[in-house]
């Protein structure tokens, strides 16, 4: 909404403090409603922060920021796109940032705790008829 961080530094530590300490100063040009929104968003106690109580997500859609959403037609799929990228290809990445494109890809093996060995199939739709055994694991 605002182009950048509410907070940085590259040192991490530094960073955290300011996260804990400092208040968020928001550009003049910001609306009333976002300023709004993105304070109750970003309070420090978690029970005060927007949408972090009973009503949840609905607290939030119902922030005056978003006054002008229709939700219905939202989850209704009714609402044309402000932009829809042309790609060419499932693998045209040309709206991705190079920082995240020239990332080396590796393969993070499971935990041992995420087996879905104890998960009968009922409980496994994503993987009908699929068994596999790792034998030689310890």
């Amino acid at each position: 909404m605002c182009g950048r961080l509410p907070f940085y530094n590259q040192d991490h530590e530094k960073l955290f403090e300011l996260i804990l300490m400092e208040e968020i100063r928001f550009p003049r040009t910001l609306s009333p409603e976002a300023k709004s929104l993105l304070s109750g968003l970003l309070k420090k106690d978690p029970k005060q922060r927007l949408g972090g109580g009973s009503e949840d997500a609905k607290e939030i859609m119902q922030h005056r920021f978003f006054a002008s959403i229709a939700w219905q037609d939202v989850y209704e799929k009714k609402l044309s796109p402000p932009f829809k990228p042309q790609v060419t290809s499932e693998t045209d990445t040309r709206y991705f940032d190079e920082e995240f494109t020239a990332q080396i890809i590796t393969i993070t093996p499971p935990d041992r705790d995420d087996s879905m060995e104890g998960v009968d199939s009922e409980r496994r739709p994503h993987f009908p008829q699929f068994s596999y055994s790792a034998s030689g694991t310890a």
